[in-house]
């Protein structure tokens, strides 16, 4: 029986929000940082999600997670404190 092997482990990065900055912020600059690039050469974060839902929906929801994909990174909102980042899976 032949095992198969991921190639390249499967990266999860955690970044936590500082306090004065928006959770929408905070993912355009956490993949900036992991795409090690400037954040405006990153696609619109609008055309993946609206910026100002995304706040206001990890401000209410405190205590939940929300998820969604921005720049080939599943990104993870925990508690509106914490981002979770692990890169998509290339098709």
């Amino acid at each position: 029986m032949m095992e198969t092997q991921d190639p390249e482990p499967r990266l999860v990065v955690e970044y936590e929000i500082p306090e004065d900055e928006s959770v929408s912020r905070a993912a355009i600059h956490a993949v900036s940082s992991l795409k090690q690039c400037e954040p405006w050469e990153l696609p619109p974060l609008y055309e993946t999600i609206d910026p100002e839902l995304l706040d206001m929906l990890c401000e209410s929801q405190r205590n939940g997670t929300v998820k969604f994909v921005f720049n080939d990174f599943h990104i993870t909102v925990e508690r509106g404190k914490f981002l979770l980042l692990q890169p998509a899976d290339r098709e």
